[in-house]
């Protein structure tokens, strides 16, 4: 696995990952109306805050971090539906998680209510729910909280 710094070309590549990994989950709460989500897509993505994640020299999943001098939030960390439950989310995890608490950083994130699998991996990985909205589970790592 490899993450490598996206470039402005990648637009097309996050959109793909994106609609093969959230589509579903889009669809149950929202309804995907792909006009929309691409004018969306195209407006909020930024390649600097963007990784694309790598395996076998294919792209397969993308990481979207936003940070401050004592949090990183993780606004997406979306992996293509048939390379999920390969490990590959756990490593990139495991690799912010650990520069996270060298840095005494906190780590937020959110996931769709309705994703229970997502809450799962992030609980098994320490995080705490911390926040809910209707349709979000907010959660958090502290760096002094061990797991």
């Amino acid at each position: 696995m490899n993450l490598r710094d996206a470039t402005n070309t990648d637009l097309e590549i996050t959109y793909r990952i994106k609609s093969n990994s959230i589509k579903p989950y889009v669809e149950k709460i929202w309804s995907w109306d792909e006009q929309f989500q691409k004018k969306t897509h195209e407006t909020n993505f930024t390649a600097s805050d963007t990784k694309i994640i790598e395996r076998n020299r294919k792209e397969v999943g993308y990481l979207v971090l936003k940070e401050t001098l004592d949090e990183i939030f993780i606004e997406n960390l979306l992996i293509e539906k048939e390379f999920q439950n390969l490990g590959i989310g756990k490593a990139v995890m495991e690799k912010i998680i650990e520069r996270a608490n060298s840095e005494k950083k906190l780590i937020r994130l959110q996931v769709f209510k309705i994703n229970i699998k997502a809450q799962k991996f992030y609980e098994n990985l320490g995080f705490e729910k911390n926040s809910e909205t209707e349709n979000h589970i907010g959660m958090k790592k502290n760096w002094l909280t061990k797991n």
